[in-house]
């Protein structure tokens, strides 16, 4: 393919086309640097800076390239011009593709792993296939805004829902590619299981979803979701599973082997593992949601203070969620001063660094409200922060904590009255 004439297809329908049709559609996909000579670059920057631009004003402007303008312009055949951006974009991401694979071979030569290479490769295609995205022009964001607004109130947005319809409505619609999002809680509150329950929803709807965790296992990840699944509590002892459960857990887990989860279970996962991770899975397509378990045991060398390290942690989990249009729940634990004050969690008890409540979209407070039994506890999640959304919202949850299951009215007993 001979990209050097496409570059002159699309300069010369830019300044012959007096629709400006050929000008939009160029200006929306190409920056100066898909264009290969000086002059072509010069050009295109000007065409950028001016409403009506033709062979004449190039000249003007640019007299060092009056002669290519005026054979640029002698070129123009007519017709939509979208062929030849086409290849122009086309160009781009062969170039693009080229610098990932050469940084994959330096990562090859230092000692990296197969893991790391191959997500460093994945993301470096993603991020720069990104560049310039950014760069909208205001009409047409304004008709996409427009068209999400419609989406939403037909409830057919890009969002992926929680299963809890107040907490949906809060987020207008559920969890958003491109988002941030933060469950903070003391230990054994539950954002481990509150994590697993959208996990579970999520991928039972074919979505795919990503679970790293620093605590748990891949089994003992999947061991929640199995008694979640088949309603049957995780053994404590010898003799505890009857024929009939053993027929539930059987049927569960039959059911689960086509569930687009995966589990990376590495105590020492690093920033830059975590990143490779989501951008492998992004590789094979959508991801519905990704989470991080928790935000506190993720490490990411070089930094003076932990302080800092979270800090710089919370910007990348948001950076990464924009990149790769993803979904990202990170869990987070709560400074320990908050059991011996006797009240609500707060953004401000978010642990190691203020940044988690500054970088996530959206924040999940959950606090035990009232022990119902042993089996049970009433959950408060408390929407405490919600970008574009609505905030300082309260749903009372109900925790089965042998089934990690959550729902928004009580399975009582029945001699109980509800709470």
């Amino acid at each position: 393919m001979d990209y050097h004439k496409s570059e002159q297809a699309v300069l010369s329908a830019c300044l012959r086309d007096e629709t400006n049709l050929s000008s939009a559609i160029a200006l929306e996909r190409l920056t100066d640097e898909d264009f290969s000579s000086q002059a072509h670059k010069a050009i295109f920057r000007l065409i950028g800076s001016r409403s009506e631009l033709n062979e004449v004003d190039v000249s003007i402007e640019l007299p060092e390239y009056a002669s290519e303008a005026i054979e640029l312009a002698d070129r123009y055949g007519g017709g939509q011009v979208d062929r030849y951006v086409d290849q122009l974009v086309d160009s781009r991401n062969r170039r693009i593709t080229e610098r990932a694979l050469m940084e994959s071979f330096d990562l090859h030569r230092e000692g990296k792993s197969a893991e790391e290479i191959a997500g460093g490769f994945n993301l470096r295609v993603a991020r720069a296939l990104s560049q310039g995205k950014g760069q909208v022009q205001a009409g047409k964001a304004a008709k996409e805004a427009f068209s999400e607004f419609l989406a939403i109130d037909a409830g057919d947005s890009s969002a992926i829902t929680t299963s809890f319809p107040k907490l949906d409505r809060a987020l207008a619609g559920g969890f958003t590619p491109g988002r941030l999002y933060c469950i903070g809680a003391r230990p054994g509150v539950g954002k481990s299981a509150f994590a697993i329950h959208f996990c579970h929803e999520i991928a039972k709807r074919g979505y795919r979803v990503c679970y790293a965790s620093l605590e748990m296992s891949a089994s003992e990840c999947a061991g929640r979701l199995l008694s979640r699944e088949s309603g049957v509590a995780r053994p404590r002892r010898a003799g505890d599973l009857l024929p009939a459960h053993r027929k539930k857990l059987e049927s569960a887990t039959r059911r689960m082997q086509g569930w687009p989860i995966t589990f990376k279970d590495d105590n020492k996962a690093t920033l830059d593992s975590f990143r490779a991770f989501l951008a492998q899975e992004r590789a094979k397509g959508k991801v519905g949601l990704a989470v991080i378990d928790y935000l506190q045991l993720l490490s990411a060398p070089g930094f003076e203070s932990r302080v800092q390290e979270v800090s710089h942690i919370s910007r990348s989990l948001k950076q990464i969620s924009m990149e790769l249009q993803i979904p990202i729940l990170a869990l987070s634990q709560l400074n320990r001063q908050l059991e011996s004050q006797g009240r609500r969690p707060m953004l401000s008890d978010l642990r190691d660094s203020g940044s988690i409540e500054q970088d996530c979209d959206t924040a999940f407070l959950l606090s035990v409200e009232k022990k119902i039994d042993p089996t049970r506890d009433k959950i408060l999640c408390h929407v405490a922060k919600n970008r574009g959304g609505e905030t300082d919202t309260f749903t009372h949850l109900t925790f089965e904590k042998s089934l990690g299951i959550f729902s928004t009215e009580a399975r009582l007993h029945d001699d109980e009255s509800p709470f």
